[in-house]
């Protein structure tokens, strides 16, 4: 019996971004007969992470945190309907409830943290008809309220696209890349070690 290959698409791509690497991959490897299927990491890590278990873990760990910012102490205020709302939140954005639209754009579904502080006139950028992008918007600033808890409280390398860039970015040596190769695994290690094992 001939193994399979598995192809992975790394975490911390764009995620509203298909990757093509592993598909073109898998396509060639079916022209040659060879067993394969594909894993999109990124995604899967994300759906854990911003899934209603994954945000009681993420509260449970920042609510452990000492000294949290203004911010923080708003966002953790608003534990329960940041629980309540995020998979319908999730469902919204990928495309499997698109009548949540009205209420999200409404502004009185979703918690509010920071992100929206800085928000314009969200009526003269989106018009009357751009319901489905309005509430887009707000559902993304939703969701970078809660990456900004995770990066303050619970894992300071976490973002949507990027992870521990700045370790790579201004190393001039390997060595603190290599220490945080062996230090403890972080919160978002933890989802992606559990993820590769179910593989």
């Amino acid at each position: 019996m001939q193994d399979k290959i598995l192809l992975i698409t790394p975490p911390f791509t764009q995620l509203n971004t298909p990757y093509p690497a592993t598909a073109y991959l898998k396509g060639f490897l079916n022209t040659k007969n060879i067993a394969s299927y594909q894993a999109d990491l990124g995604i899967e890590v994300m759906l854990s992470i911003f899934s209603k278990k994954g945000l009681i873990a993420v509260f449970e760990k920042a609510q452990a945190f000492e000294a949290p910012s203004d911010n923080m102490q708003r966002i953790l205020k608003l534990k329960d309907t940041y629980i309540h709302t995020i998979d319908a939140v999730i469902s919204f954005l990928q495309g499997k409830n698109p009548t949540l639209a009205h209420r999200i754009a409404q502004r009185n579904f979703l918690p509010e943290a920071q992100r929206f502080d800085q928000l314009e006139d969200l009526n003269w950028a989106f018009g009357a008809m751009g319901i489905q992008d309005k509430a887009k918007y707000i559902a993304t600033m939703y969701l970078e309220d809660l990456a900004d808890l995770i990066k303050e409280t619970v894992d300071p390398y976490f973002g949507f696209s990027r992870y521990a860039e700045k370790i790579g970015r201004s190393a001039q040596e390997m060595d603190a890349l290599y220490a945080a190769l062996l230090g403890p695994l972080s919160f978002v290690d933890e989802y992606l070690i559990a993820l590769l094992k179910e593989k």
